[in-house]
């Protein structure tokens, strides 16, 4: 058995070339960086006053601005709705609001915000909504939503515009 010192040249690990400077900087402290999307997809239900209940399927994409806020596009798609007699049809509407998340990492998370609504009440048009509702978050990957749309309907509509959601949101 024999010591480095008397190991051949080729054997031997070049030596380390470290500058002073470079082992006087102090490593990074801060926190680990936090990945900045929120992505989920979920289902629940859709009722209000001139509604049926219905089925509805959702998703959030989202971007957190910093600890406690984000905005997030949270896209519906509605199955069932009304036509402008008021009568049941099973055609669906689609909405995307985009929304601002208050209190992102909190147990209770508001939001709000505005968006489109298509279809609804089967008039086959666009028109603007607004929303806001609460987040349970509970787990870091469940989400159990609550939320209220006000639809801004064309004149002649005489059903009323408002309606709520419950939805079970899973975040990846």
């Amino acid at each position: 058995m024999s010591d480095a010192a008397t190991l051949p040249a080729d054997y031997l690990p070049p030596p380390a070339n470290r500058n002073p400077t470079e082992l006087a900087i102090v490593p990074r402290q801060g926190k680990p960086i936090e990945n900045v999307g929120i992505y989920g997809i979920g289902g629940g239900v859709n009722f209000g006053n001139d509604l049926p209940n219905s089925g509805v399927f959702t998703g959030r994409v989202g971007y957190k601005l910093n600890e406690t806020l984000a905005v997030s596009l949270r896209p519906s798609l509605i199955f069932g709705n009304r036509d402008l007699l008021g009568r049941y049809n099973g055609e669906t509407s689609f909405q995307l609001p985009l929304t601002l998340d208050l209190f992102r990492r909190s147990v209770v998370s508001p939001y709000l915000g505005g968006g489109i609504a298509t279809n609804t009440y089967s008039t086959g048009e666009t028109n603007a909504m607004l929303t806001g509702g609460v987040d349970l978050n509970i787990t870091e990957n469940v989400t159990l939503g609550f939320n209220v749309n006000y639809i801004f309907l064309p004149d002649g509509v005489t059903f009323d515009a408002l309606q709520a959601m419950t939805l079970l949101y899973v975040k990846f």
